[in-house]
């Protein structure tokens, strides 16, 4: 106690304060179980049973802080406040663990309809809320893997409900995917995710999923009483991510134009992007940006592609690659599965549409935080006026903020791994820094955008005989890095 008395005292409680006092003081009781939770073993009966007193504790300091009046934060050290923040995350994952078992067991006594109405009427849930919470109540209880994950406050309930719903449309590995919540943050969760059911869907299932999505397509429109229009669409993966690119392919071409000092919000340039994408039949077309962009793994020896899904993962059948197939250019690329390197490279300032694509099939978003390629910047590895060149081996996809706020205002790196993860972290190395950030999407759990057609050398007879990208024996400068033995991907 005198120990925590002294980190709370040295946070400024006041001159001669040398205890807490107060929420202060309910904050500092809870270090020690901090420490347990954090050293136990899951493995070890008695590690568990440290690790169930630790949350006792950890709950009466929670009961007691909402009993006391409202604590100084300010004067409360900043690990405590990081710490008890910890704690809030596990118990907001615990009591919706909790909250699962009552739901299902008014299920069982009074029906669905009984517990929606419950929830509604005693925590004013929507009623797409109430169905939804009814709906992973009943998931759980055919998932207790996940279930005590979600317990012990390990996963975030949003990382639950997504297993939960890939459990119901494909047959997942748990303990793979809890390993993962575990260790991610949801939004990078949900592509890793994605990737794990692409691997383990067949060609079939993902044709009947398709054809149940296309079924599903809708839109409507409907005039509001203070004349305002509300519209609603749903598309299947492939029509959505075209949509979705167009729409912010023109809403960037309509920031850059904007009065810096009068910028509408993100949703009213997005309408905006929406109207003139609609009525505007006379402009210059689709704006830059908005092709798709579908890797394939090819195999040389049969000369056929398989595996055609979307740069950010998402797998396609057969015959949607093919109808996106049947309009592009074939811009080949080979991908050396082990490192990530490519063949392609050319040495100009000025980003290349090729150059960007390839860069997208390669890192598939931000490499600093996983956010969407196409609000992504390319950015230098090596800064050009310190002699970097513009080649893909030089260059990362990274968002706004990574780019402007993490890289040139902190001080960021982007740092390359021996199997080709590119991460984003302080110059000195960040031990966490792994975890927040998405290795390539073809390096994912394991090698299988790489295509497995024998072994041989990696010299240029295992280019696709197509390609015009031939590897030199040096493997530098403008071709680029020597190709993978294994790992040509095309590009449509």
């Amino acid at each position: 106690m005198a120990g925590d008395a002294n980190r709370n005292g040295s946070a400024g409680a006041g001159p001669g304060a040398s205890e807490p006092t107060g929420a202060g003081a309910v904050l500092a009781e809870s270090t020690g179980a901090e420490a347990v939770l954090a050293g136990s073993s899951g493995a070890d009966p008695a590690g568990r049973e440290r690790v169930g007193a630790a949350r006792v504790r950890e709950w009466a300091v929670l009961g007691e802080w909402l009993a006391s009046p409202p604590p100084l934060l300010h004067k409360v050290d900043l690990d405590l406040l990081q710490e008890r923040l910890a704690f809030m995350g596990r118990a907001r994952a615990t009591l919706a663990a909790l909250e699962a078992d009552v739901v299902a067991e008014i299920s069982r006594r009074e029906g669905d309809a009984a517990a929606e109405e419950t929830l509604r009427r005693t925590q004013k849930r929507s009623r797409s809320g109430a169905r939804k919470a009814v709906k992973v109540a009943a998931q759980l209880e055919w998932a207790p893997s996940v279930a005590e994950k979600l317990a012990d406050g390990a996963i975030t309930p949003e990382a639950a409900s997504l297993i939960l719903d890939a459990a119901g449309e494909t047959p997942v590995d748990h303990g793979v995917l809890l390993d993962a919540a575990e260790e991610e943050p949801d939004d990078l969760f949900r592509r890793t995710l994605k990737e794990h059911v692409n691997e383990r869907t067949s060609e079939q299932e993902l044709e009947r999923r398709r054809d149940a999505q296309r079924r599903r397509r809708r839109a409507s429109i409907s005039e509001q009483a203070d004349g305002m229009f509300h519209l609603f669409a749903q598309f299947d993966p492939l029509v959505g991510n075209q949509v979705r690119n167009a729409l912010l392919a023109k809403s960037d071409e309509l920031f850059r134009s904007e009065d810096a000092k009068d910028r509408p919000t993100y949703p009213q340039r997005l309408a905006d992007a929406l109207a003139q994408l609609v009525c505007n039949s006379d402009g210059d077309g689709v704006p830059a940006g908005v092709e798709l962009i579908v890797l394939a793994d090819y195999d040389q020896v049969r000369d056929t592609i398989s595996n055609a899904r979307l740069a950010d993962g998402t797998r396609l059948t057969e015959a949607e690659a093919l109808a996106v197939a049947c309009d592009a250019k074939i811009l080949p690329g080979i991908f050396n599965k082990h490192t990530g390197d490519a063949l392609l490279g050319r040495s100009r300032r000025k980003i290349p549409k090729w150059l960007r694509k390839q860069l997208i099939a390669r890192d598939g978003a931000c490499v600093g935080c996983g956010a969407h390629h196409n609000i992504c910047q390319v950015h230098h590895i090596r800064h050009w006026k310190h002699g970097g060149q513009t080649t893909l081996n030089n260059t990362c996809l990274v968002c706004w903020r990574c780019h402007h706020v993490r890289i040139h205002q902190n001080g960021e790196q982007i740092t390359r791994h021996p199997d080709g993860r590119l991460t984003l972290g302080p110059p000195t190395g960040n031990a966490g820094a792994d975890k927040h950030t998405r290795p390539p999407p073809h390096d994912r759990h394991r090698n299988h955008h790489a295509a497995t057609a024998g072994t041989g050398s990696s010299d240029t007879s295992h280019a696709p005989p197509h390609s015009p990208y031939r590897a030199s024996r040096r493997g530098t400068g403008r071709r680029g890095a020597s190709p993978s033995r294994r790992a040509p991907a095309t590009l449509f």
